[in-house]
């Protein structure tokens, strides 16, 4: 078989195939050989063996102008530096049915790499099948190896260990800040547990919606993993190093809410009693005032008689 070079060569190192490429018994007649690079394959350093039967030379892609039969029939294997193979396209113009992918099926024995070359002998170890096809494999071959084939595999730059804490940038929000919404009833704050519960009249999305916006509004960040729907709402906020949970969720026309809170400052906690002071606006406390003031009429009658209601 004739010895061509293909591609640009180096000084020692000439391109040399033999052996036969069979597809349903015709010999493919392989004459040339080029080495590739290409990206590593499972972190291990790798190259493409290109095997065709016409001249690769003037192609500016010769794997890809290889797999589609445009240099007659080829056989591209790709391979890693200890030899194994992880690739394998048979491309023979004997085949109706090509090219298919063949990997498993054929060996590399006697691989050798040096500084400038690379060589090896490629086996099917005999008459293989594939779709309805007969293909056998039996090529030695030294081909030269490019600049950069083989090349390292970069070791990947460590990423900061997570501590599944936000980095605080600022002084811990004050607790006594945290915004309410104006609507907010029998607002009860545990300091020691960091937590604020309330209820309003108003639904879960317009609740929702208000603290959102003051939180904005004070520098706070929505964090991952909130959910917001009809019955029920679950905010996430990040601030400086600390974070809030608030829920929400539909108690008959309005609503009740719990904030939970992580890495806030809680010396000053928020006022209690003013905190717990019943909506003005509520039914108890008209009654309240108008007992009142139907008592302070009744004084003036004589005899102070005072009117309890009951």
């Amino acid at each position: 078989m004739l010895i061509l070079t293909a591609g640009i060569l180096h000084a020692q190192t000439k391109p040399v195939v033999t052996g036969t490429f069979l597809g349903d018994g015709k010999d493919a007649n392989i004459r040339h050989v080029l080495a590739e690079t290409r990206e590593p394959f499972s972190d291990k350093p790798a190259i493409q063996l290109v095997f065709t039967e016409k001249d690769p030379s003037s192609s500016k892609k010769p794997g890809w102008d290889a797999g589609f039969k445009k240099l007659g029939s080829a056989l591209i294997i790709s391979v890693n530096r200890d030899g194994d193979i992880f690739g394998c396209e048979v491309a023979h113009m004997a085949h109706p049915k090509s090219p298919f992918s063949a990997l498993g099926q054929i060996k590399m024995e006697e691989f050798e790499v040096t500084d400038t070359a690379v060589s090896g002998h490629l086996t099917t170890g005999g008459e293989l099948e594939a779709f309805d096809q007969k293909w056998d494999v039996d090529l030695k071959f030294t081909a030269p190896l490019p600049p950069g084939a083989f090349a390292a595999v970069p070791e990947p730059t460590p990423e900061p260990a997570e501590t599944g804490e936000p980095e605080p940038t600022g002084p811990a929000p004050a607790a006594h800040e945290l915004p309410l919404p104006a609507s907010a009833t029998e607002v009860d704050i545990k300091p020691q547990v960091g937590q604020i519960s309330f209820k309003s009249p108003k639904p879960v999305g317009a609740v929702a919606k208000e603290l959102s916006e003051k939180l904005k509004q004070q520098g706070w960040k929505e964090g991952k993993g909130g959910l917001n729907a009809k019955n029920n709402a679950i905010l996430m906020w990040e601030r400086n190093g600390a974070d809030l949970t608030i829920m929400i969720q539909a108690a008959g026309p309005g609503s009740t809410g719990k904030i939970m809170t992580q890495g806030m400052d809680w010396s000053e906690p928020p006022e209690q009693s003013a905190s717990k002071q019943a909506d003005p606006d509520s039914g108890d406390n008209i009654e309240a005032e108008a007992n009142r003031l139907i008592n302070e009429a009744l004084k003036q009658v004589p005899g102070g008689v005072k009117f309890n209601h009951p």
